[in-house]
């Protein structure tokens, strides 16, 4: 099972005095990010949201809304302080500007901080509502990611299968490769005139450590195992494996690389650039999996 970053869930609940909306979205990140807007009878509940879409989520970007309104009347409080602040400010720029003063007392009841509603006590039915909304707006979240996480691991699954036949490929274009190179090397010598000058048994040796320089037995080997141990690990049941996925691949890259720099070859140089170029959309998959 493999877990995409990016997801989205939300939730509406209903109670007997309020209506409550809950929405996650979630975008990559290296780390666990959250940015929150919770209605202010909330705000000190914070940290719990926090943890728990942290216990969840483990990483992301992640933006909760929770939108909490009262759905019955409640006693309001008006701040006389705040009010007389506001009068006495309007009335000074009335005078200094000329100009009546309209109907100041509509005006300034609606300005912030003047009315308060009596809700402030967060009574204990009302949290587990917004917490079991929370949760189903979370449960929506992770069926997103695990939704688009499939897709995801289907599409590394056949990059994965397109560097397997690729490196397959090489076999038959490295076969006349050594000889070729060796032949080269003789025909040099033979234009140097040093053929039958120097100790032939010592050539061969020479010409043996050259040639094992350009050997790509091993990095085909490493190369197939890294492929193998990456599809091994995409398959395990752990929830967050991306960072895994691309140590292992930057392993493959490694030897991609150097597959590359030993090739000597036109031909396999075009197929280590196919390599390359599947290594580089399986690292554009990556980026988005948890």
């Amino acid at each position: 099972m493999l877990y995409s970053m990016t997801g989205f869930g939300r939730s509406e609940k209903n109670t007997e005095s309020q209506q409550i909306v809950v929405e996650i979205k979630s975008v990559n990140s290296k780390s666990f990010d959250m940015r929150s807007r919770i209605s202010s009878q909330f705000h000190n509940k914070e940290i719990e949201f926090r943890k728990l879409l942290k216990n969840s989520l483990l990483r992301g970007k992640i933006d909760l809304t929770v939108t909490v309104e009262n759905t019955q009347d409640n006693e309001n409080t008006i701040n006389a302080k705040v009010f007389n602040n506001y009068f006495n400010s309007l009335t000074a720029l009335a005078k200094e500007n000329n100009f009546e003063p309209a109907d100041m007392l509509s005006t300034i009841v609606r300005l912030p901080g003047v009315v308060s509603q009596n809700n402030d006590t967060i009574i204990p039915e009302q949290w587990e509502a917004v917490l079991e909304a929370t949760k189903e707006a979370l449960e929506a979240l992770i069926g997103f990611r695990s939704e688009e996480g499939a897709a995801t691991s289907k599409d590394i699954e056949e990059h994965i299968a397109n560097i397997e036949k690729l490196l397959f490929a090489v076999d038959p274009e490295e076969q006349g490769r050594i000889d070729k190179i060796k032949s080269r090397l003789l025909s040099s010598l033979e234009q140097l005139k040093m053929k039958g000058k120097v100790d032939e048994n010592r050539l061969e040796q020479e010409m043996v450590y050259y040639l094992d320089k350009f050997d790509l037995n091993e990095e085909k080997v490493r190369l197939k195992q890294h492929c193998l141990y990456f599809i091994e690990e995409l398959g395990k049941d752990v929830k967050a494996k991306g960072k895994k996925l691309n140590f292992i691949l930057q392993e493959m890259g490694r030897e991609i690389n150097t597959m590359g720099s030993k090739a000597n070859s036109a031909d396999i140089q075009k197929i280590v650039i196919q390599m390359k170029n599947e290594a580089d959309k399986i690292k554009e998959q990556l980026a988005n999996v948890l």
